[in-house]
């Protein structure tokens, strides 16, 4: 049965915030340190060309769980404003939600994948189809962490961000150990996500499935439409690079997104805890504050170590066939990194506040990468330099805008 969702007390002050954090971030940290390793095996594992296939289809799948973040961050929202008892029947059309939207976000996959295969340059018909199965455990995992987000239940969304990563990981790490290829891996992944997500399952009191869908999916609708924009500029520097520059420099560039990848990650607690809690319009104001501030903090610093390492950071996490193109400019994807992650602060906020405008300021931001990078290809003037100081670029107009909206709704 469903266990009882104790009552929250209001925000009392930073240590409400920075504990819960602290805590989820650790979750995050240790899921991440994870991908990191995953990363640089198959970096090391497999050659530049096929490590950018992989690369191009785990940002694809980021795109492809945009519906089950829409989930998370709406059920997290949810509760955040309402509070409630943790009523059976509301936790089963939460968790019914969250499988409708898994086996749809499926379907759409395995019949885009003729035409994904035919654009990032994707042989094997398998790959594309491990990765629209891997869709369905992510969606299911994203609903468990979002009903335990927005009912303040972090430790146990500790465990669950924690056990969901390793599994994932260690099942792609095995395929990839065994195969060799990007198509083992993604099929390893899925085996440990389905894992992950039966733990999630049981974390938050084995719930059933109940009717009565349509406010879950108008809300993970709307929702989704700010976070696809957000998870396309997130990952779209990454399949750029995939698409026009050649296979070795497609795969530099995606070890340097390693680098991103972790400035955006690694502050990744801080968002989780202060979602629901900005629902609320009297803390929202100082929690954001305070929330860039420590996201602005982690971020300072991985570019400072990045900047110290100069020229040896890409070798260093990919090994000596990588940084021939970037050199000793590396620390500008901790810079893109950092943008991002503030950047998503402040869409959460816009979120929270429903304010439409932060979705479109998301999008624009898409665009004005999308269309520098294609002038800068036009021009024969695109390198792993300039699409990471383009995607910067992009991330910086999105920071500034969301910090205008805020100072001036």
């Amino acid at each position: 049965m469903v266990e009882p969702v104790i009552r929250r007390p209001g925000v009392a002050g930073p240590g409400a915030v920075l504990r819960p954090a602290a805590l989820v971030s650790v979750a995050f940290l240790g899921a991440n340190a994870l991908a990191y390793a995953f990363t640089v095996l198959a970096a090391r594992s497999l050659a530049p060309a096929a490590y950018g296939e992989l690369a191009a289809l785990l940002g694809l799948l980021l795109v492809g769980t945009v519906p089950a973040t829409g989930l998370q961050t709406a059920a997290a929202l949810h509760l955040g404003r309402r509070n409630p008892s943790g009523d059976p029947a509301a936790v089963g059309r939460w968790h019914a939600t969250a499988l409708a939207i898994g086996v749809a976000a499926t379907a759409l996959a395995l019949l885009a994948a003729p035409l994904v295969g035919r654009l990032l340059h994707v042989p094997e018909p398998a790959t594309l189809a491990w990765l629209a199965v891997l869709l369905l455990p992510h969606t299911m995992i994203a609903g468990y962490q979002g009903l335990l987000q927005g009912t303040g239940r972090h430790a146990r969304l500790a465990v669950v961000v924690a056990v969901f990563g390793a599994g994932k990981l260690t099942g792609g790490t095995v395929g990839l150990l065994v195969g060799g290829s990007p198509t083992a891996a993604l099929a390893g992944m899925t085996a440990g996500a389905a894992a992950g997500a039966l733990v999630g399952w049981g974390a938050t009191g084995r719930p059933g499935l109940a009717g009565g869908l349509g406010t879950g999916l108008r809300a993970a609708s709307s929702a989704s439409g700010a976070l696809l924009g957000f998870v396309v500029l997130l990952n779209l520097d990454v399949l750029l690079a995939r698409h026009h520059l050649p296979a070795g420099q497609a795969g530099e560039y995606a070890v340097g997104a390693i680098v991103a990848k972790v400035a955006f990650w690694l502050p990744q607690g801080v968002g989780v805890v202060l979602l629901p809690r900005m629902a609320d319009p009297e803390h929202r104001r100082r929690l954001l504050t305070t929330g860039l501030t420590l996201v602005g903090s982690v971020g300072l610093c991985l570019v400072l170590a990045t900047a110290v390492l100069g020229s040896a950071a890409l070798p260093f996490v990919g090994g000596p066939a990588y940084g021939g193109s970037l050199g000793a400019f590396s620390w500008l994807f901790a810079v893109l990194g950092t943008l991002l992650a503030l950047a998503q602060l402040l869409l959460f906020s816009g979120m929270a506040s429903a304010d439409r405008g932060a979705t479109a300021a998301v999008w624009l931001a898409a665009l004005a990468e999308l269309g520098l990078v294609e002038l800068l290809s036009w021009t024969g003037r695109l390198t792993p330099l300039t699409l990471v100081t383009g995607a910067s670029v992009a991330a910086a107009l999105l920071v500034g805008t969301g910090l205008a909206r805020r100072h001036h709704p």
